[in-house]
Formats: structure tokens, sequence, C-alpha cells
């Protein structure tokens, strides 16, 4: 195991070996990357889906890292799996092939048979490989911070949350017990999905550095020429793989993060997923957010996009609200004209990140893991089956109906309002400003120009929204009373709408008073 500084000296070779500093073509840039091993070929591919960053010839050289490395020796494969067996690995598999079936970064893996003869397939850690990574880390974070590199791209790119999301995500990946709960509990989502598989995992022989699973057999989804000639349509498989790519998100809140040709595999008339290293987590809060989001851009909702942007995300310090609006619209009015199989989802996905980071608004780490999951996800089906789209998948997979919850009752109050079937009219600014308030999102930069006509003003905006609030909770409380108890009215009932129009009237007397007073004066 080399040591910092060891690992310092190789870096600089390798940046000299494909001479970057004076001649970083995207092909010598992935060479380097894939040379100097797994923390640059996890950095490498997260910059692959940000365009909106780096050009786009760089992102399509770097898509192609695959973590395809050398590997192993068969004799240090051995000898790691008698470390985790303590030796008695000849009692637990009759046999493991010697060449692997693939060899990444992190880990590579080779076919084998338990002693009962079923066939399995063994993914062994990489010795030292955590280490190491560690140390890449340390060494990437002193240099940004030696050459001050951040500042350059603080407005655009915060490469600290970026490693430090890659070093969380790769330290999960580097626990197999982690995966191996994440194979399990994508089985249980989807385990009724007739068309979708997933391997078994074998816990009795997994360890932190050794998983163990059923070998699924089975033909590459992008092998079209396989699969075609087995009698397979590829639109019934793009439509079946991005539904359910749907489902995960939007219905689990369980995806996997990374969905790539070579995680996938069409076998018996099933898509088989593998390698749950990555998987992504979202809250019952953050899907239904998700989903009204997607309504909203549909009804190209401006205001509404932007107070669900907000509510998910994290303002790095003051939100200017019109700039944001206005950014808003930009990205929408963009692909307006478009039909929807003609949006590319990329594009959209990269010139919104694009947007919030221009507002110094942040994504929480899984709605960016879903973001670049869909990216990955839109690619595949792009390659399959170009027909197929997840954006009018997503369109006619998200309801109204769905989405409704106890906070639209007061929407569908205000519209009643402004049709004329309240006795206050609610503009829509005075919605804004009351999300504004709720969301803890709101800032005041008013010039007095005529300080005593604002104030009044300001008065008058906070005795209607009062009235407002009175009047909704009012018209709701009753509504709900009467609904409840047909033909029996309580006595509460009458106490409450006595009390309710006692303070109605008073608000209104209030008002009144306070419009004479502002004439007088």
């Amino acid at each position: 195991m080399s040591s910092g500084k060891d690992r310092l000296f190789e870096i600089i070779n390798t940046i000299r070996k494909y001479d970057l500093i004076k001649n970083m073509s995207a092909e010598r840039l992935r060479l380097a990357i894939e040379e100097l091993g797994p923390t640059f070929i996890k950095l490498g591919q997260i910059l692959s889906y940000r365009d909106d960053v780096i050009p786009k010839e760089y992102c399509e050289e770097l898509s192609h890292l695959r973590n395809q490395v050398k590997p192993m020796e068969f004799e240090k494969v051995m000898e790691i799996l008698d470390g985790e067996y303590k030796g008695q690995t000849k009692d637990i598999f009759q046999e493991i092939d010697e060449v692997p079936i693939g060899s990444a970064s992190i880990a590579q893996v080779h076919r084998a048979k338990l002693m009962d003869g079923t066939d399995v397939v063994i993914k062994v850690q990489r010795e030292h490989i955590y280490e190491r990574m560690e140390t890449d880390v340390n060494l990437i974070k002193k240099i940004i911070k030696t050459f001050r590199i951040q500042k350059i791209f603080n407005s655009v790119f915060d490469f600290d949350s970026i490693i430090d999301e890659m070093f969380a995500s790769a330290k999960e990946e580097m626990n197999f017990l982690i995966e191996a709960e994440h194979t399990e509990r994508f089985h249980k989502y989807n385990k009724d999905v007739v068309y979708i598989k997933s391997p078994k995992v074998y816990n009795d022989y997994t360890t932190s550095k050794v998983l163990v699973m059923e070998y699924m057999d089975g033909v590459l989804i992008d092998d079209f020429e396989k699969l075609k000639e087995l009698g397979y349509n590829m639109d019934e498989i793009g439509e079946k793989l991005g539904a359910n790519y749907i489902k995960q998100a939007i219905d689990d809140g369980y995806f996997h993060a990374d969905p790539h040709t070579d995680n996938l595999k069409i076998n018996d008339g099933k898509i088989v997923y593998m390698d749950f290293g990555m998987m992504g987590v979202l809250s019952k809060r953050d899907r239904t957010l998700l989903s009204k989001c997607i309504l909203a851009i549909v009804r190209d909702d401006i205001d509404e996009v932007e107070h669900i942007l907000l509510t998910l995300g994290t303002a790095r310090g003051q939100v200017d609200h019109m700039g944001l609006k206005s950014d808003i619209k930009t990205v929408l009015d963009k692909n307006k004209t478009q039909d929807v199989l003609d949006i590319d989802v990329k594009d959209f996905t990269n010139d919104l990140l694009s947007m919030l980071s221009k507002n110094n608004v942040t994504m929480p780490k899984d709605i960016t893991m879903l973001i670049r999951g869909i990216i990955v996800m839109e690619g595949v089906l792009r390659k399959i089956s170009p027909r197929i789209n997840l954006i009018s998948l997503l369109e006619t997979h998200v309801k109204p109906s769905e989405v409704l919850s106890k906070e639209d009752i007061g929407k569908f109050t205000r519209k009643g309002i402004e049709s004329g079937t309240s006795l206050v009219y609610i503009p829509n600014e005075l919605l804004t400003f009351l999300k504004g308030v709720n969301s803890g999102e709101l800032r005041f930069n008013i010039e007095l120009n005529d300080s005593k006509h604002q104030i009044r003003n300001i008065e008058q905006l906070v005795h209607l929204v009062m009235i407002t609030i009175l009047d909704v909770a009012y018209i709701l409380g009753t509504s709900l009373i009467v609904m409840q108890n047909h033909d029996d009215l309580p006595f509460i009932f009458y106490i409450y709408l006595i009390m309710g129009g006692i303070c109605t009237i008073w608000i209104f007397y209030k008002l009144f008073m306070s419009k004479l007073k502002n004439r007088r004066g």
C-alpha cells in the first residue's frame, strides 16, 4: 500500500504521461482516469452527466468509463476468500472459475458452484481499495484548496460536495452487506412485477468483502441481433423497462441508481436487473413533491415549479425569486414547442441543474442520484427503442388524483373564490406570498419612496391575509361538520357558526375603520 506522497507522484506522472496540461483531449483524459483507478473513475462517471460544466465531447468520452480494469490474479482472489471464510473456501464452493466474468475498479466477479451444485457468482473486493480511495480523496481536496480551484468554479460547480458524494457512495459500494440488503429489498418491491427479475442472495456466504448471488443467465439488453433472433420486441422491452423505472422512483421510492446496459439482461421474457451497489431512496414527501412538479411543468405553472424546487432543495443564501422564475420559464419554454418524443431528457435535466446552480439552489443527494439515473435510463431507452420517452411515460403515470392531499384544499378554495363563489378575492400573488411565508423562503426588499403610503398598503395586505385565513377555516369547518352530520347537526356546530360569524364581522369592521382612518390621514 503506497503512501500519500507516493500516490501524489503517481498522479503527477500519469498527468505527464498523457500530456494533459498541454493537450488534454477527451480521449487522453479518459485513458488517464482509467489508469489512476477507482476514485478518478467514479469522479469521471459523475462528470460524464454534467455537460453544463464540461464540454459535451468530454461527457461522451467519460461515459465510456465502465470500470473494466486489469483483473486480480486468481491466487490473490483465493487468498481474499480464504481470509473471509477462515480457510474454509473449498468446503463452500465445489468449483470457482479462474477467469473472471467481470473486472471493475472496486471488485471482480467469478462464476462458481456451491457444494450442492447451485450456479452462483462471487463478487470479490480488491485488496486495500478503501485505503487507496481515502488517500486519493484527501489528496484531491488538498490540491483544490492549494490551487484555489473551488473559487474559479464556485458559481457553477461545488467540487467539495461532488467529491464527498462520490466517496460516500463508494463507501456504500465497498460494503457488500449493504449491497446484499439492497438486492433483497429491490426483489421485495418488484416480486409481483411479472416481467422483472433480480438475483437471490446467499447470505450465509456473504461478508462485507465477498458477495455470493444466484447466477443470472441471459442476453444483454443492447444485444439487439440476439434478442431479435429470440423473437423479442424491442419497443415492448423499452416500454416495460421505462414504466418499471418510473414505478421504482415514484411509487416505491427505491430505485436502481446505475441502470446502464451492462446491468440489464433479458432472460425467459423477463428484464433482469444486476449490480445493486448504488440504490437511491426517496421519502414519500419527496415523491409527492416530484409528482406535483411534473404536473406543474406539464401545466406550465412557473410559480408552483419554483415553490416545489425550493421546497425540495436547499438555497445557499438569499434567493432572487423573480430571477429564478424567469430562469425556470426559459428552461420550460425551450421545450414547449417540441413534441414530447423529441425532448432530449439529458439536455432538459442538465439545463435544470445548471439553472438551479446559477440561482444557488442545491438538490439533496438522492434527488441528484435520481436525475443521473433518469439520464442513464433515457440513454438506454434511446438505444434500444427510440420511440419510447421517459417524459411521456411520466406524464401518463402521474395523475392529478394521485398527488392531491389535504394541502391542496386551500388551492381548490382559492379557485372557488376566484370564480366568485366566496366573499373574498385572493389574487395569485397572494398565494405566492403565503407559500413563501410557509416555506420560510420569503424575503422583503421594499423601496419606501412614500413610507406612510407603503406601510398602509402592507397593513391592508396583512388584514386581507387574516380575513382570507379566517374565511377559509370558517367555510371548510362548517362544510366538514355538515358533510359528516347530514341529519342531526350537533349543538357545537351552532356555537361554531355564531363565533365564526362574529369574528368575521369584527375583522371586516376593523378593516373598514382602517380604511376610513387612512383616508382621513
